[in-house]
């Protein structure tokens, strides 16, 4: 069910952040702003630009900023949609929190993520932010985040082998699930790779 206050929703702010495993509701509000702003043929608007790259690069982000520093051709404003924000690369993040913080005058932005603690937090305070969540059972199991449903599996999964057989490889296998609990208690820490450190798949 969606919890963006869609028909009253006021446009005050330059960036928008929806995030969460809902990802009809979030089509949805995305849809509904790009109509607010480009019309009807949104998506074929001269002032309509996406970045879906993985990883985003610092000449995705340098196209962003050349493209929003120029007037809207036929729409009242500029609208970047940044799909998978969390794929912003290193190079890249700096660059993205610049125009974050100076935003031109006549642009939107728009970013779409499913783990906000992927997001650094100095980019994501400087959006206003909408949950989109499915109450199914594997969300409610996972907390809407996939990655924390097989991180919890994994840690399961090595506490039974250690109680089946007290031996140096589950030991090490319980070390390893717990040290990545850890590690993805921290917002910058790629999940991806710390999946990949579980010998989990990506």
């Amino acid at each position: 069910m969606m919890k963006f206050p869609i028909s009253n929703f006021q446009f005050p702010n330059h960036a928008y952040l929806f995030y969460g495993n809902d990802e009809r509701a979030k089509s949805e509000a995305i849809k509904f702003l790009l109509g607010r702003f480009l019309g009807e043929q949104a998506e074929k608007s001269p002032d309509f630009f996406k970045i879906e790259s993985a990883p985003i690069t610092i000449e995705d982000v340098r196209s962003l900023k050349s493209k929003a520093s120029r007037r809207p051709i036929v729409s009242p404003k500029n609208v970047f949609l940044v799909e998978s924000i969390e794929n912003l690369s290193r190079e890249a993040a700096p660059a993205m929190l610049k125009i974050l913080e100076e935003p031109p005058a006549g642009s939107i932005i728009i970013a779409t993520t499913k783990n906000t603690r992927a997001i650094p937090l100095t980019i994501k305070s400087r959006f206003s932010a909408f949950r989109f969540f499915s109450k199914s059972a594997f969300a409610e199991r996972s907390g809407g985040d996939e990655f924390e449903l097989r991180l919890k599996k994994s840690l399961m999964s090595s506490e039974d082998a250690l109680r089946a057989g007290l031996n140096r490889d589950n030991i090490l296998k319980l070390e390893k699930a717990l040290r990545a609990c850890a590690l993805s208690a921290d917002p910058t820490a790629n999940k991806r790779l710390i999946g990949e450190y579980l010998n989990m798949a990506p």
